[in-house]
């Protein structure tokens, strides 16, 4: 009787571990380190624990409430995403992630940025004119005032590494595109700015990544590249000579040390990251002697200019009463006015300008279908309202 009753028993438990895991993997999780897995990243939502009413009962509501809040308890969730992404990467060449692809090689991509490299987020000739022509008004503006402006459009790292992305974005390049026709139109207008298509078109020149094949914005080595050329433009612009920047022979390569450098293999919840390369990062020095000049400068940008202040690129280069405006709203370094975090929409955007020796607009390729975040429609009403 006991030797038929621990089958049974033994029978039973098998299948509970097979049809009914979230029952027992966090128990086994619990006991057995080597089985646990990290937090998944990303928001899945919150489940509470239901309440028991017997109509839920009858109605099967309550037990597949209660099943949900288990699978969603710590340590089954995070495992069951991982697992899910590991087999579907490592079988199928699929992330579970609705905005990142996998590519050729190891690398990824965020979807939007491969979106907007074959145009599909084009916004068509005369919505582009018409924000274009609105900073030339503008320019024209201030230019009165010696207030130049800059833009910056960082290339995609879907163009930069377009070698490795999936086949269906390869296929499908297109010229029409809003970085393609925003930097025409520039030129045409003649309005300073960089699209830093000598990255794509010299990349071989560059020892080391531009880009990381784990993240979507640029390493700390792009940034330097980049931030270089920032500086030769500002000197012409002003007509001054800023802090020279020496890294070149001060690289060091490493693990990523930045969360924007693994970011998108960390949003894809893998159970074992793909091989990944060490990553450069310099050792940006600041030389300056009586003649250079600090400019004071007003940035409003994404994240691209951001990662050039968190650098600290921007304290190195520019006057301390530098100032940057996130997204055209978060304004950094820090301003507080009663405990409160300010944002750029609390101060004179007029009288913010003209503090400035300079004023830089960047907005990555994937940003262009909301140029400049508003700011150029908002100064382009203040100058019209003052005049």
């Amino acid at each position: 009787m006991t030797k038929r009753y621990f089958k049974y028993s033994l029978f039973i438990f098998l299948m509970a571990m097979m049809f009914l895991p979230m029952w027992f993997v966090p128990f086994l999780q619990k006991e057995i380190p080597s089985l646990q897995v990290e937090k998944a990243v990303g928001f899945f939502g919150k489940t509470k624990q239901p309440v028991f009413y017997g109509k839920k009962w009858m109605s099967g509501e309550y037990q597949n409430a209660f099943e949900s809040f288990v699978k969603a308890k710590k340590t089954l969730h995070p495992t069951a995403i991982r697992l899910k992404s590991q087999m579907d990467y490592s079988l199928y060449g699929d992330i579970m992630h609705a905005n990142i692809l996998s590519g050729k090689n190891n690398f990824l991509f965020q979807k939007e940025g491969c979106e907007a490299y074959i145009g599909k987020d084009f916004k068509g000739e005369k919505w582009i004119d018409e924000r274009v022509e609105k900073l030339k008004s503008i320019t024209a503006h201030f230019e009165k005032e010696n207030i130049p402006f800059l833009v910056l459009l960082p290339p995609l790292k879907a163009r930069y590494y377009s070698e490795h992305l999936p086949d269906f974005y390869k296929k499908n390049k297109t010229e029409k595109t809003n970085w393609n026709y925003f930097s025409q139109k520039l030129k045409k207008e003649k309005i300073n700015f960089i699209d830093f298509s000598f990255l794509v078109k010299n990349k071989d020149a560059y020892e080391y990544p531009i880009y990381p094949p784990s993240g979507q914005h640029w390493t700390k080595y792009g940034a330097a590249i980049c931030a270089d050329t920032i500086k030769q433009h500002l000197e012409n612009i002003l007509d001054i000579e800023m802090v020279e920047t020496l890294w070149k022979d001060s690289i060091e390569l490493s693990e990523a040390k930045v969360e924007y450098d693994n970011e998108l293999v960390a949003g894809a919840n893998f159970i074992w990251n793909p091989p990944l390369a060490p990553l450069p990062y310099p050792n940006i020095r600041y030389i300056e002697n009586d003649s250079t000049t600090r400019p004071n400068v007003l940035a409003v940008g994404d994240s691209f200019y951001k990662l050039i202040y968190e650098f600290g690129i921007v304290d190195g280069l520019y006057n301390n009463a530098s100032t940057f405006w996130y997204y055209n709203h978060e304004v950094y370094p820090l301003r507080l006015k009663d405990g409160k975090r300010l944002t750029n929409k609390q101060l004179d955007i007029l009288d913010e300008i003209r503090q400035r020796d300079v004023v830089i607009l960047t907005v990555f390729e994937d940003n262009l279908e909301r140029f400049v975040f508003g700011f150029v429609d908002e100064v382009y009403e203040l100058l019209e309202k003052e005049n």
